[in-house]
């Protein structure tokens, strides 16, 4: 097994509304997730689910057969699949672990903690009106006008360690890579126009930063991965 080392920039291009489960302290009825500084994230919970589902989307593509988590013949037989030697399983812990991206506003690094400590007046959010609409009709909901707080536009998410752990091969690394590159959509309400970003990914394999040619040539070898 060999070090592997994610930086992570999503920037986004539309507001983002990644919820947090509650309203507490806002009007909003559905408000965004926090971190301790008050600053919006993109919780590592969704950095992994939102690479995993891109990653199975990969490999369909390629026509590899994708089991599902408690698969008892995959458990008992084993399974070779990259998303379970990546991603985890119910006995299998994943080699990988996933952080926080917390919004930065302005021209700042995602390495200059101060700063970002220092602006957390900044504002980072809004709240939104919108209506339920029945789909039968096509019209609003009667006495459901709704206020959601989502994110501001141009907002950057980033973390100079956004994925950290352990890969076999660059092969391996280079479907991390494709699917981050391949996950413009964030959070929820994407019907609403909600959740569209550009992602900046900087993959460094054993501390050796790994270039886009690199990424591009490993990934054939999946293909000869699902001959063999």
């Amino acid at each position: 097994m060999t070090s592997l080392r994610i930086d992570l920039t999503i920037i986004s291009a539309t507001a983002f509304s990644i919820g947090a489960g509650g309203s507490a302290g806002t009007i909003a009825d559905k408000a965004i997730a926090r971190d301790g500084w008050n600053r919006p994230i993109i919780p590592g919970s969704q950095v992994k689910g939102r690479v995993r589902a891109a990653a199975e989307q990969i490999l369909r593509g390629l026509g590899q057969d994708i089991p599902a988590p408690f698969d008892e013949r995959a458990l008992v037989e084993g399974d070779a699949s990259p998303i379970r030697r990546l991603f985890g399983s119910p006995e299998w812990r994943s080699p990988l672990h996933f952080n926080d991206l917390p919004g930065i506003v302005g021209p700042l690094e995602p390495d200059q903690i101060a700063a970002v400590r220092a602006k957390i007046e900044q504002p980072r959010s809004q709240i939104r009106p919108s209506v339920s609409i029945n789909r039968r009709r096509g019209t609003a909901e009667d006495a459901r006008l709704l206020f959601q707080e989502t994110t501001l536009e141009g907002i950057r998410f980033a973390s100079a360690q956004a994925i950290l752990g352990h890969v076999e091969s660059t092969t391996d690394a280079a479907l991390l890579w494709a699917a981050l590159k391949l996950s413009t959509r964030w959070g929820g309400a994407k019907s609403r126009g909600l959740g569209w970003a550009t992602v900046d990914v900087t993959v460094y394999y054993d501390t050796r930063q790994l270039d886009e040619a690199t990424l591009q040539q490993a990934l054939p070898n999946l293909l000869r991965a699902r001959s063999r």
